[in-house]
């Protein structure tokens, strides 16, 4: 069996908004513990510990809470996913090694190597299968199961994510459109209040168009974005002040990035599908954030 080795810096969550500012959360609400006298609603709370789930970017909600996320996940390729014209299908592996953290702030680059800015630390490794049903339709489950730390206290959980996503190409192959769906879960113990798991459903589509006479390194360069629908089925609740909370239901992305179609941009030994950014938001505009968008959100 043949292995691969790449290392990615990838830019997008699945779920996204589901750990959304966990770190400034847990560094001024969720390490206060029972001293906060903020107001209990009955939805559920997102913990730090689902920081697991970010992509590298800035992330906010209600114009006072930001925090820089970032994510390194190196990932073996241990088998390609194929299928060939009789049907005889090969099931594609990669095992995932996620590591992520979670910044205070991120004003001056100095910043980003002083470890005491950061707030909290995650180690989620996971294995995620590639099946193709058809030549158009693939199936990519996944489950993942690590620990995390807050750097500030002696809080630490177990972590744990997973679901199912799919892609099926639209088209006779000369339109580069494809729809994009997916359901997945995410929990953590101990639990925070019984409040340490959750769920979402994900549909949108995705488009990779060449650009005429534009090259890179040689390749043509291709322009490729997504626009995508998250549904939460438990409210998230943000504690933004003592008497203040902001509740989050859903979350649009919308990405932009270059490409170099099915080829791999290179940069030394790091790997990219593509190279640019992704702005997402809350139906409420609470929840806002710009992240590094290097992936297609079916193999992020």
């Amino acid at each position: 069996m043949e292995y691969h080795f790449r290392l990615y810096f990838e830019g997008r969550g699945i779920l996204l908004a589901l750990a959304f500012l966990i770190c400034s959360i847990s560094g001024n609400v969720l390490a206060q513990g029972a001293e906060l006298q903020a107001r209990e609603d009955p939805e559920r709370q997102v913990h730090w510990a689902m920081g697991a789930f970010f992509g590298t970017g800035w992330y906010r909600v209600d114009d006072n809470r930001s925090m820089f996320i970032f994510r390194i996940p190196p990932r073996q390729t241990l088998r390609e996913s194929s299928i060939d014209e009789k049907g005889k299908r090969k099931l594609g592996i990669e095992i995932h090694y996620p590591v992520t953290f979670g910044l205070h702030n991120l004003d001056q680059l100095p910043d980003f190597v002083d470890f005491d800015n950061f707030a909290t630390v995650s180690f989620t490794p996971g294995i995620q299968f590639e099946i193709p049903l058809t030549e158009k339709w693939y199936l990519r489950p996944y489950i993942h199961l690590g620990w995390g730390k807050e750097t500030s206290s002696s809080e630490s959980a177990w972590i744990y994510y997973g679901g199912i996503k799919s892609r099926y190409r639209l088209g006779d192959g000369r339109v580069n459109w494809s729809l994009l769906n997916g359901l997945y879960f995410a929990g953590y113990q101990p639990e925070f209040k019984d409040r340490g798991q959750f769920g979402s459903f994900m549909t949108g589509l995705e488009y990779a168009q060449p650009l005429k006479n534009i090259e890179l390194g040689g390749d043509d360069l291709w322009l490729n974005w997504h626009v995508t629908y998250n549904y939460f089925f438990d409210k998230l609740n943000f504690h933004v002040g003592e008497e203040q909370v902001e509740s989050i239901s859903d979350q649009w992305e919308i990405g932009l990035a270059l490409s170099k179609g099915s080829k791999n941009i290179k940069i030394w030994f790091i790997s990219f599908e593509h190279i640019g950014l992704s702005y997402k938001f809350s139906s409420n505009r609470q929840y806002t954030a710009i992240a590094v968008n290097l992936r297609s959100p079916f193999t992020y």
